[in-house]
């Protein structure tokens, strides 16, 4: 299950946040129509920019949302140089946050934390801001330690701490959902784990937050099929096909496809499993996820070598192996980097100054 994770909403709050001017700025009145301010046509432009990138990332289209990402950081800068406005900070912010989660699904860790890093920046800068946002950073770190190895821990860690500062339903749900994605690969005891699941069940989900409900049927059915229980298992998962294929959430059908074609190679099915890991392989190389190419490729090379094609199944071993190394070698870098201290922030009031960018 390493390429799978909770399918990122809309970033919980961030409408509320994004039209929240400084409070200093809000006239004090009791009128509430005079305390509305409408956005100037800058402000608006950047939104645009910032929904574009949101809902290109929620697509999965990591090299669309990273262009959009850095042409809005750019602007920002661009209109830094006159105008300091608070709402520019919250625009950069969730800009970085989502360049993040890209880097993440092209499983560069080390672009990741440098983007992490540039958040603690604006937070050193801005110290307003990270009121609003603490709990998206922490979650934000969380991620990041997923995409490590033997860093699980700090993941959950991350997601505890992002809990503390959040009452956003959708927040609340989205680290959720990835904390029970942690205690599946910790094989924690079951007690602890139900307890988890009951609280993320579809029906639980925040109204009308179609992403968060999919990905909570996938998540119950990676956790049915780690329990061995392949007909409740197949049965979420194709739920999770039919909510994911109407809102075009690709990284969650991928995800539910290479898990569909796992519980077929239990079953010895393997023309079936063959055809949805070949699904999940051609959506990851499309988005591209990086960990779903990795797993899927894995996967498909199992199957082949099962079913007598050792040319095919070694040429996905080669190309398991080719992105295994690029990544081992990326992880290295980032490991050993300053950033990656940031992995220990949990409780101080703000991120390491040291981690800073001036």
């Amino acid at each position: 299950s390493s390429g799978i994770n909770a399918e990122w909403p809309l970033r919980p709050g961030c409408y509320k946040q994004l039209t929240q001017l400084d409070a200093n700025n809000v006239a004090s009145t009791n009128n509430t129509a005079e305390m509305f301010h409408w956005m100037n046509t800058q402000q608006l432009f950047l939104l645009v920019y910032v929904v574009s990138v949101m809902h290109a990332l929620q697509q999965g289209y990591t090299d669309k949302a990273e262009s959009y990402a850095k042409k809005a950081l750019h602007l920002i800068d661009k209109q830094r140089t006159y105008n300091n406005d608070s709402l520019l900070s919250s625009y950069q912010i969730i800009l970085l946050e989502q360049l993040v989660l890209t880097h993440l699904l092209k499983g560069s860790t080390s672009g990741a934390i440098k983007e992490l890093q540039k958040c603690t920046a604006v937070y050193q800068k801005h110290h307003h801001t990270l009121k609003h946002h603490r709990a998206s950073l922490h979650t934000a770190l969380g991620l990041y330690a997923m995409a490590l190895p033997d860093s699980l821990d700090n993941a959950l860690a991350q997601f505890n701490a992002a809990l503390k500062y959040t009452a956003e339903p959708e927040q609340v749900a989205f680290i959720k959902l990835n904390s029970a994605i942690v205690h599946i690969k910790q094989d924690l005891p079951p007690e602890q784990l139900n307890s988890l699941l009951e609280s993320i069940e579809p029906g639980k989900m925040p109204n009308k937050c179609h992403s968060l409900k999919a990905s909570s049927y996938c998540i119950q059915g990676l956790a049915a099929l780690v329990e061995g229980r392949m007909k409740d298992a197949k049965s979420k998962l194709r739920e999770t096909l039919v909510m994911a294929n109407k809102a075009d959430l690709n990284k969650l059908t991928s995800c539910a496809f290479v898990l569909l074609g796992d519980i077929f190679l239990k079953m010895d099915n393997n023309r079936d499993a063959i055809e949805m890991v070949r699904s999940a392989h051609d959506i990851a190389n499309r988005i591209p996820d990086v960990g779903l190419q990795v797993w899927s490729a894995q996967l498909l090379s199992s199957l082949y070598e099962k079913t007598g094609d050792a040319a095919r199944a070694e040429e996905y071993e080669t190309v398991r192996q080719k992105i295994s190394q690029t990544t081992s070698t990326d992880v290295e870098l980032t490991v050993n980097s300053t950033e990656h201290c940031l992995l220990q922030w949990l409780d101080s009031e703000f991120p390491p100054s040291s981690m800073s960018m001036v």
